[in-house]
C-alpha cells in the first residue's frame, strides 16, 4: 500500500483521537497531523502500530463520533524536525549497541557494516523477525551469541528469527530459522484479536489491515460466513468477533495454519468444525448456505 497510514477524523474531535493515539504509542511524531477540504483531520499512525490498533476501541473512546477510519494519504505530510531527531535516536540504539559490542572484540565500526544492519523487521510479541538479506558479512559471524543478545537488545525484544525465503512446499511456507529464544510461538495482536502461531510454520499477513478493519465494521448477525484458505484466522476471526456473525466455516488445508486456527478459535462462539487438510479436495463438493463467501488468494 502506498502513501502515509493516517487515522481520519472530524476536525472537532482530532485532538481528542491525537491524544489517545500518542498515549498508545501509535501516533508518528515525526510528522504533521493534515487537514483536509472536507472539515476532516489525517492523524499520521506509525506503520508497525497499524496493525496493532484496535479501531472499535477508538471510536468509543470519544461519544457520538462517526467518522474515524484508516486511510492512506497521497498527500505529503510534513515533517517535523523535533519528530524526525527522536525518530533518529531510537533508530541509532542498535547502531550504537553494535558499535560497542564490535570495538569490545577489537574491530572497527565501518560504513559497511552499518549497511548491513536491519532497517525493518516484523514484531510479533516478544519476538522480533529480522528480513532476509541483513547481518551477511562474514565479521557478524566472530561475535557467536554475543551479536543476537546485542541485537535483541538494541529492538527491544527477547526472541529473535531471521526468514531466508518463502519454501515451494505447496503451503507457501517460510524458511525461518530461531536466533534467540527456546520456542517460536508468538502472539500477535490485530485490531483488537489475539493471533497465535509458529513464525517458523506459518505468516502473518498485516498488509491487510485495511481490509479486515473493514470487515470489522459488518454487522453479520444472523448470518453466515465461509472463509476459504482460513489460514491462521486473519479474516475469520474479525467475522467472528467485531462482525458478530452467527456461524463461521473455516476451510484451511495447511495443517500448520489449522493448528494456529484452532488455537486461535478457543472459546469463540458459534464456529463450525474446520473443513481441514485431510479433505482438502471436498470443498468443491461441498455446499455452505452462507451470506458470505470468503476467499482471500495472498502472495508474498
Amino acid at each position: 500500500m502506498d502513501g502515509v497510514p493516517c487515522l481520519r477524523v472530524s476536525q472537532c474531535h482530532a485532538q481528542e483521537f491525537r491524544k489517545c493515539l500518542q498515549s498508545r504509542g501509535a501516533l508518528d511524531l515525526s510528522l504533521c497531523l493534515l487537514k483536509e477540504s472536507d472539515g476532516t483531520v489525517l492523524l499520521p499512525i506509525l506503520p508497525s502500530c497499524l496493525s496493532q490498533l484496535d479501531l472499535q476501541s477508538l471510536r468509543t473512546t470519544v461519544a457520538s463520533v462517526n467518522t474515524c477510519e484508516i486511510v492512506w494519504s497521497q498527500s505529503p505530510l510534513q515533517s517535523k524536525k523535533g519528530g524526525r531527531e527522536r525518530g533518529k535516536a531510537s533508530g541509532n540504539k542498535l547502531e550504537k549497541i553494535l558499535q560497542e559490542l564490535l570495538e569490545s572484540h577489537g574491530e572497527r565500526w565501518t560504513e559497511e557494516l552499518k549497511g548491513d544492519i536491519p532497517r525493518s523487521f516484523q514484531r510479533h510479541g516478544d519476538l522480533v523477525l529480522l528480513v532476509d538479506g541483513c547481518f551477511s558479512l562474514p565479521l557478524w559471524k566472530k561475535m557467536d551469541q554475543q551479536l543476537w543478545g546485542a541485537v535483541a537488545k538494541g529492538l527491544g525484544a527477547k526472541r529473535l528469527a531471521k526468514m531466508s525465503r518463502i519454501s515451494r512446499d505447496g503451503f507457501r511456507s517460510p524458511v525461518v530459522t530461531m536466533l534467540l529464544g527456546e520456542h517460536s510461538w508468538v502472539r500477535h495482536v490485530d485490531n483488537g484479536i489475539q493471533y497465535e502461531f509458529d513464525v517458523t510454520k506459518c505468516m502473518f499477513s498485516a498488509g491487510n489491515i485495511t481490509e479486515k478493519l473493514r470487515v470489522a465494521g459488518f454487522d453479520c448477525r444472523g448470518e453466515t460466513v465461509v472463509d476459504l484458505y482460513a489460514g491462521i484466522g486473519y479474516f475469520t476471526l474479525p467475522y467472528l468477533v467485531h462482525a458478530r456473525a452467527s456461524h463461521v466455516h473455516a476451510c484451511e488445508w495447511n495443517p500448520d495454519a489449522v493448528e494456529a486456527l484452532q488455537k486461535n478459535l478457543r472459546g469463540k462462539r458459534s464456529v463450525r468444525p474446520l473443513h481441514d487438510s485431510q479433505r482438502r479436495q471436498s470443498t468443491s463438493n461441498r455446499f455452505f448456505c452462507a451470506c458470505y463467501v470468503l476467499h482471500v488468494l495472498l502472495t508474498y
